[in-house]
C-alpha cells in the first residue's frame, strides 16, 4: 500500500495543473499523501484546499481521478489483480488565511491591525451603489447565502448604519447576540443558514428596524457613523471565514472611506440599474474604489429587463452593458462580468419575507437565481485567483543613476522628516530616494499616468499652479488681499497592503498611491 500511496501521490501531483492557481499539485501543497481504501474497494484521496469557494473544482477533481486511475491500473496490473479499486476524491478547506499573508510575521501585523475578531478571513469584499433604492442589499445577501451554499465560510456585515436593513432580509430565529471571550466588548455574529450574520439593527433596539419598537431615523454625524462601522467590523468574532461580504451604505462618504482605509479590501461588487442617472453614479462608485487601489470585480444590473413568454424586454434600454460597449475606458470590468437581474416579483416577496431567494430558491425564480449564480461564480474566481496572481511573474524597476533590478513590490515608502522617501532592496543592493511630492500628487494613483500633462518647463515635476479646490486662503501684510496657494505637503503614509501605500496630504485629502505611480514618480523604468 505504500508503494501504491508513493506512486498515486508523485503522478498526480507532478502531472496535474489546478485550472485557475495554473500551477501542480505538488507546487501548491495540496495533496494528502496518505490514502485510504474503503470497504467498496475504493481508493480515498484527500485534497486539502485553501478554501471550498473554488470555481472549477469539478474539472480538478475529475482530472485527479483520472490520472490517479490510470495509475492503480498500471499496479493492479504490475501485482496480478485482475479488477482495479476505483478512485474518489474528497475535498476539505484548510483553516482560511488572508491572502495577503506569506509568512508569520504577516499575520502578526495583521492581527496587530485588524484585531483579533478578522486574523482568520481570508478575504473582505464591499458590495456597493452610488445611488440608493438600487438593490444593493438585497444583491449582498443573496451573494451571501450563493456562496455559501458553494461551500464558502461566508459572513455578511450590514454597514449601513443610517438604515440597517439585513433585520428585515433575513429573519433568523435566534438574533440574539452574544457576547465572545476574544475580547474586551467583542461578540459573536448571528448565524443562519450557513452565513454568519451581523448588522447595527441586531445589535441596537434604538436602529429603527420593524421589530425593534423604534420608527425614528438613525442619526449620526460622518465622524460618529465611522466610530460604529469599525466596532462592527473589528469587535466582532468573525472566526474562520473564506470571505466576508460587506453591504456598503449608499453613496461615497465617511463609511465607504473608513472602510477602504482601515481594511484591505480584495475587491468589490458594484448595483445600479439602467437609468442613466444611476450609471452616471456608478461610474463615480468604479472610480472610486478604483482610486483607492480595490477592483470592482463585477457589476450588478438590477431591475434590468422583465420577462414576457419567454422573450427578455428592456423597457430601460440596456443600460450598463450599452454604457460599457460605447466607452469602458478606466473601466476595468469584463462585461461578462455583468450581471443582470430582472424586474422581480418574487424577489420582493422574498425581501418581504425575510427569506432570500438563494435560500428558498421558488422554481419560478430562474432567471434571478441564474444571476445570483453567475454572480457568485464570478466573485469566487476572483478572490481564489487572488493569492496566486502575485507569483506569475516578477515586475521589476531599474532606475537611471543605478543598473541595480528592484521587484515592483519591495518598493517602500515613508515620511522621514516631512520628506517622502522610497527605499527598494534587492540581493544585489538597496536604494533610497526622495520623491518630489507635487510630482506625485499629479498622478494618477493608480497607474502613475499624469492627471493633467506638465507644461514644458515643469517636465522635471516642479511645482504647479494648484487646483482650485487646493487654494487656501493666505494673507500677506500690505499686500492686495488676494489669495496665495498654500503648498501641500505629506502628513501621513501608511502601507496598504500588497495595494501600495496611502498618503494623507496637509489639505486633508487622501489616497492610496500603487507602486507603480510611485516608481513613476521617481522617473524609475518598469519591466
Amino acid at each position: 500500500m505504500a508503494d501504491l500511496e508513493d506512486r498515486i501521490y508523485k503522478v498526480v501531483g507532478t502531472s496535474v495543473e489546478d485550472p485557475e492557481a495554473k500551477l501542480s499539485l505538488k507546487t501548491l501543497g495540496w495533496m494528502n499523501r496518505r490514502i485510504a481504501i474503503s470497504k467498496d474497494n475504493t481508493i480515498q484521496l484527500l485534497l486539502r484546499l485553501p478554501t471550498m469557494l473554488h470555481p472549477s473544482l469539478n474539472q480538478l477533481k475529475d482530472r485527479i481521478k483520472e490520472i490517479a486511475e490510470e495509475e492503480v491500473q498500471v499496479w493492479a496490473k504490475e501485482i496480478g489483480i485482475e479488477s482495479s479499486p476505483s478512485v474518489n476524491i474528497e475535498a476539505v478547506a484548510s483553516k482560511p488565511v488572508s491572502w495577503l499573508v506569506k509568512d508569520e510575521e504577516d499575520q502578526k501585523e495583521l492581527e496587530s491591525r485588524l484585531g483579533p475578531g478578522l486574523a482568520n478571513v481570508a478575504h473582505i469584499i464591499g458590495v456597493y451603489s452610488c445611488k440608493g433604492g438600487v438593490g444593493k442589499s438585497t444583491v449582498a445577501v443573496n451573494l451571501a447565502y450563493e456562496l455559501a451554499q458553494m461551500g464558502g465560510r461566508v459572513g455578511l456585515l450590514d454597514l449601513d448604519v443610517y438604515g440597517p436593513s439585513l433585520p428585515v432580509l433575513v429573519k433568523p430565529r435566534d438574533a440574539a447576540v452574544r457576547q465572545s471571550p476574544l475580547g474586551a466588548g467583542m461578540v459573536y455574529p448571528i448565524e443562519h443558514e450557513g452565513v454568519k450574520l451581523l448588522s447595527l439593527g441586531f445589535v441596537s433596539k434604538e436602529s429603527g428596524v420593524p421589530g425593534s419598537g423604534q420608527t425614528g431615523a438613525s442619526v449620526l454625524r460622518g465622524p460618529m457613523a465611522g466610530k460604529v462601522v469599525t466596532q462592527l467590523i473589528k469587535g466582532t468574532d468573525w472566526g474562520d471565514l473564506d470571505v466576508l461580504v460587506l453591504d456598503l451604505p449608499p453613496g461615497t462618504g465617511d463609511v465607504q472611506l473608513t472602510v477602504c482605509q482601515d481594511l484591505d479590501l480584495s475587491g468589490a461588487v458594484g448595483v445600479t440599474t439602467p437609468s442613466k442617472l444611476a450609471l452616471a453614479d456608478a461610474r463615480k462608485g468604479i472610480e472610486m474604489f478604483a482610486n483607492l487601489g480595490i477592483k470592482t470585480m463585477a457589476m450588478v444590473e438590477n431591475m434590468a429587463y422583465f420577462d414576457c413568454n419567454g422573450h427578455k424586454h428592456f423597457p430601460f434600454g440596456k443600460g450598463f452593458t450599452e454604457f460599457l460597449a460605447e466607452d469602458n475606458s478606466n473601466m476595468e470590468i469584463d462585461p461578462k462580468d455583468v450581471c443582470q437581474l430582472p424586474i422581480s416579483q418574487m424577489a420582493n416577496d422574498a425581501n418581504d419575507d425575510g427569506v432570500p431567494l438563494s435560500i428558498s430558491r421558488p422554481e419560478g425564480a430562474i432567471n434571478e437565481l441564474e444571476a445570483f449564480g453567475k454572480l457568485s461564480q464570478v466573485v469566487a474566481r476572483e478572490l481564489f485567483r487572488m493569492p496566486y496572481k502575485a507569483g506569475d511573474t516578477e515586475v521589476m524597476v531599474t532606475f537611471e543613476d543605478g543598473p541595480e533590478k528592484f521587484e515592483l513590490t519591495s518598493i517602500q515608502l515613508s515620511l522621514d522628516k516631512g520628506k517622502l522617501m522610497v527605499r527598494a532592496f534587492s540581493e544585489g543592493g538597496a536604494l533610497m530616494k526622495a520623491v518630489d511630492p507635487d510630482n506625485l500628487r499629479k498622478r494618477d494613483p493608480k497607474t502613475g499616468s499624469f492627471l493633467v500633462e506638465p507644461e514644458e518647463d515643469d517636465a522635471t515635476g516642479g511645482a504647479s499652479s494648484p487646483k482650485k479646490d487646493e487654494m487656501i486662503s493666505v494673507y500677506k501684510a500690505g499686500s492686495d488681499d488676494s489669495p496665495v496657494p498654500k503648498p501641500v505637503t505629506p502628513d501621513k503614509v501608511e502601507r496598504k497592503a500588497k495595494v501600495g501605500y496611502e498618503v494623507t496630504w496637509s489639505d486633508g485629502s487622501k489616497f492610496i498611491y500603487s507602486h507603480k505611480a510611485i516608481v513613476k514618480a521617481l522617473g524609475g523604468t518598469i519591466r
